[in-house]
């Protein structure tokens, strides 16, 4: 990706933080704190204009009662348990139409006016046991005593976390519905989002990163249609099951992003992680509650460990390696750490509409990686492809040496005076090698393993026949990976290196062996030979030709990786996995089948 797209996409950030900041700036309710020892007036407040919050030290007494110690105070909010409680203020309202707005954790609780129990009016689905309730004052009430109580069986020991609201009828409808439109909001950018990925994945060779991508969003949404209760029937376990879920696909996602050193480290955090969405769904209610702040501290916990992990490699890697999609993503998880810690932690009225916003700017993110990484991946298919073209003729030159010709037609000649129906087979051979060379030498675009295993069939049935069976091969080969496709002429290099450079340097009984199984959804392969081997302080780039195109060639397949071990007259074993990819048809590809 150019400076310059680079440039463009952070400012594009940048404005939509603005936008968002502003927004919240307009919806946010004043912080003013209007009660002062059980008694609050307002009528030189602002209250006429905005919403208020009811904070500040209330009358409070331990139990149900109907006339509260007025020695004895507690600020609201706060966050230690009680069982049965009842608190009492004095408030004082101008001319007007105002109305309380209840919090969802005071949704049981039992609200009396000067005495006398008065009926709220749920805001949202019905089906929810929690959600917000709304007062309509009385036009007439301008001096009025408002009494909560609240017993062990409506809250279950739960504390009084978030903020009594009063203010005009309109502003505090408005304010709801605005709550209500993020979360339709932050639904509908995680659908849309997964439709993206998932299109991408099907039309991109079904690649890793897009398929978690696509899982990640689609739990996250799921998770929060479960929070809302408004598709999907509302359960805190299934929330907190959905949202563990979401978390494991966001690793997955991250280990096809990047390379980095702390790649086991993720694969490792995946299980427990797991097991905490086990628990989730069979602990009991009585339970639950200390066990979803438990699971949020360890979230948080892992992520502020991820995200220093992450900027460690990048402050180490800026320099060599372009960076900028492992800088997205750590800019998308801290933005989502601090959701995270808003909409948890922080006991706030706004807390809802702060988390809200930053799980926006933290899904935005997140889509913009999708354009990097389709743009990354396309800047390192056009360098293997320059690279290819470059030194393509060199390449068929080191495949196809003069002498390995001039020594097959010697055989070939001698046969046909002594056995030609062996010269025949000799000559068949040659043609099958040279015609693959020649059709699908090219090495900007991919074959099957049948088309490779038959060509490397017909290169050691001539070079066996030149020295006279003086080598063993053992084939080890999984029939059902036979249609999968790989890099043109990735293994044949690898086969001749071990003929060349370790078999005909080496005395004694010599044995080459190739396997080709599938391992953990990838191909693994494995060319080894019992030749002369070499000292490991020496270059890979001695055990013959082939060894640093090879490397080159697979650095654009997702999760590819090569390993060359040798130890000195045992023998040299080369190792690739490679992904698993169904065949595709190729004009130019030949099957000699």
């Amino acid at each position: 990706m150019t400076r310059n797209r680079m440039t463009f996409i952070f400012i594009l950030v940048m404005l939509i933080g603005i936008g968002l900041t502003l927004l919240i700036r307009h919806q946010s309710i004043n912080p003013i704190v209007t009660v002062k020892q059980g008694e609050a007036s307002l009528l030189s407040s602002s209250i006429d204009e905005e919403i208020l919050r009811l904070d500040g030290s209330w009358r409070y007494e331990s139990g149900i009662v109907s006339n509260v110690d007025r020695r004895s105070y507690r600020t609201i909010p706060f966050t230690t348990p009680y069982k049965e409680s009842t608190y009492e203020i004095d408030l004082s309202l101008p001319e007007g139409t105002y109305a309380l707005l209840i919090p969802a954790s005071l949704s049981s609780s039992t609200i009396l006016i000067d005495g006398s129990s008065v009926d709220t009016t749920r805001i949202g689905n019905n089906r929810l046991g929690e959600q917000p309730s709304l007062l309509l004052l009385n036009d007439k009430t301008r001096e009025f005593r408002l009494t909560i109580q609240h017993t062990s069986e409506a809250g279950n020991s739960l504390p009084v976390e978030e903020s009594i609201l009063v203010g005009p009828l309109h502003q505090i409808m408005t304010a709801q519905n605005a709550y209500t439109g993020y979360e339709f909001f932050m639904l509908l950018i995680s659908l849309l989002i997964a439709m993206f990925y998932a299109i991408v994945y099907l039309f991109h060779r079904n690649e890793r990163l897009y398929g978690y991508g696509t899982a990640f969003f689609l739990l996250t949404s799921f998770s929060i249609m479960s929070r809302d209760g408004v598709w999907i029937s509302d359960s805190d376990k299934l929330t907190l099951g959905l949202a563990l879920l979401s978390i494991i696909m966001l690793i997955e996602f991250a280990r096809c992003l990047e390379r980095v050193s702390f790649d086991r480290f993720l694969a490792i955090l995946r299980y427990p992680l797991y097991g905490l969405t086990a628990l989730a769904i069979v602990l009991p209610g009585s339970v639950y509650n200390v066990f979803e702040y438990f699971v949020w501290i360890v979230v948080l916990f892992i992520t502020f460990f991820w995200v220093g992990l992450n900027i460690g490699w990048l402050l180490e890697k800026h320099k060599s390696m372009n960076t900028l999609e492992l800088l997205t993503f750590t800019l998308a998880q801290i933005i989502g750490y601090i959701g995270i810690m808003m909409s948890t932690f922080i006991v706030s009225s706004n807390q809802q509409l702060y988390a809200n916003t930053f799980m926006i700017i933290y899904f935005l993110l997140m889509f913009l990686l999708l354009p990097i990484h389709l743009s990354t991946d396309k800047r390192k298919k056009q360098q293997v492809e320059a690279l290819a073209s470059q030194h393509e003729m060199s390449f068929f030159n080191a495949q196809i040496k003069p002498h390995f010709l001039y020594n097959t037609f010697g055989n070939v000649i001698a046969l046909c005076y002594t056995s030609p129906p062996d010269a025949a087979r000799l000559l068949s051979h040659l043609s099958t090698y040279v015609r693959f060379i020649f059709e699908n030498g090219r090495t900007d675009h991919d074959i099957s393993i049948r088309q490779e295993v038959d060509m490397i069939d017909s290169y050691l049935a001539i070079e066996q026949t030149r020295f006279r069976d003086s080598f063993e091969v053992v084939k080890e080969i999984d029939d059902s990976l036979l249609d999968c496709t790989i890099p043109s002429l990735l293994i044949q290099p690898l086969v001749e290196n071990a003929v060349r450079h370790g078999l005909y340097r080496h005395p004694g009984q010599k044995r080459l062996m190739i396997s080709i199984q599938e391992q953990n959804g990838k191909i693994d392969i494995r060319v080894r030979d019992t030749g002369s081997g070499f000292e490991s302080k020496e270059s890979n780039e001695s055990s013959g030709i082939g060894i640093c195109n090879i490397k080159r060639r697979i650095q654009h397949l997702q999760g590819a990786t090569f390993d060359l071990t040798s130890t000195l007259k045992r023998g040299t074993t080369v190792h690739l996995r490679l992904p698993k990819q169904e065949r595709t048809n190729h004009i130019n590809a030949y099957d000699f089948n």
